[in-house]
């Protein structure tokens, strides 16, 4: 009886074993949510061309808000990661934006073009899109942009001065959600009109929206109240950009959400817990899905997906 326990004992072991063998090891989820979508981006990739999700090459992008802070960073970064890459950095006052100009002395105009731009206004969203097919980068590029980085924000009319809710009035309220949540739908709704983007015909891969947003803006992570203004405004981008990750996916345009981080910028009256190149190399990391899938989805610049 003790032979046959042991028999059957070790039968067992060996089928345990046997199994054992054939598990494949186990990685990472987000290693493997990494490879595949790599994977998927290569494999749509025609030689030399930019497909949305994979890395940013030979790729022409529109940055908003690009003067200064992180914009400034994205547009130096995306010049710099690939030679083939171009630039339309937007800003209200070109005529001021010595930094920009100094990188257009350095890069050439073909690959660097400052335009004007107001996204708190609907007539200068208007007409800048418009007139971008001709802008050279742009043109170079057959007419089409490849990613469009919508980047330009505020806190609000007077920096953090009306932060509390004894000091909110209507004013204050529209003025954000004007910068905030309608010039980014705008910004993306003009560039479909006119053709830049979301033209099938024109652009068989497709088109990247990055909706650069703020955790203030989470419901699930508010425990702290305040900035009514600030966070509403990024509460509604972040439900325009869910929309648009539905409405434009049959046009091939990818919308991600994006959260810098408290980043020590002008805006943030130089507080903050990392720098701009920080922020931007981190957030372009997630445009290129190193992070996972992309489509409605929202990242900060460590790659941590921020809950709604």
């Amino acid at each position: 009886g003790n032979v046959r326990a042991r028999r059957h004992a070790m039968s067992a072991l060996l089928s345990v074993a046997t199994a054992l063998r054939r598990v494949p090891a186990l990685r990472p989820a987000r290693s493997m949510k990494r490879a595949r979508v790599a994977r998927r981006a290569t494999a749509s990739a025609s030689a030399g061309s930019y497909v949305p999700g994979g890395p940013i090459e030979n790729a022409t992008v529109v940055v908003t808000g690009a003067n200064r802070g992180i914009g400034l960073e994205f547009v130096t970064q995306i010049l710099a990661k690939h030679d083939g890459n171009a630039v339309v950095a937007c800003c209200r006052d070109p005529e001021s934006a010595d930094e920009l100009m100094d990188v257009q002395l350095k890069v050439g105009p073909e690959r660097l073009a400052i335009t004007s731009l107001d996204v708190s206004d609907e007539n200068s969203i208007g007409h800048w899109a418009a007139n971008l097919s001709g802008v050279e980068p742009v043109a170079r590029n057959g007419g089409v942009v490849d990613v469009v980085i919508n980047n330009a924000g505020t806190t609000g009319t007077d920096g953090y001065t009306k932060w509390e809710l004894e000091d909110m009035d209507a004013q204050e309220m529209m003025h954000v959600f004007k910068i905030n949540t309608i010039g980014p739908l705008l910004v993306a709704q003009q560039l479909l009109k006119n053709g830049v983007i979301g033209d099938v015909k024109k652009q068989a891969n497709g088109a990247l929206i990055g909706n650069v947003t703020s955790k203030v803006g989470s419901v699930d992570d508010n425990g702290s109240g305040k900035g009514y203004a600030y966070r509403a405004s990024k509460a509604a981008l972040n439900i325009v950009n869910k929309s648009m990750s539905i409405d434009l996916a049959d046009r091939n345009v990818t919308c991600l959400l994006l959260h810098p981080g408290w980043v020590r910028t002008r805006m943030t009256e130089g507080r903050g817990l990392i720098d701009a190149d920080e922020s931007a190399r981190g957030l372009l990391a997630a445009m290129e899905s190193q992070f996972g899938e992309i489509n409605g989805r929202w990242y900060d610049y460590k790659g941590d997906e921020i809950p709604w």
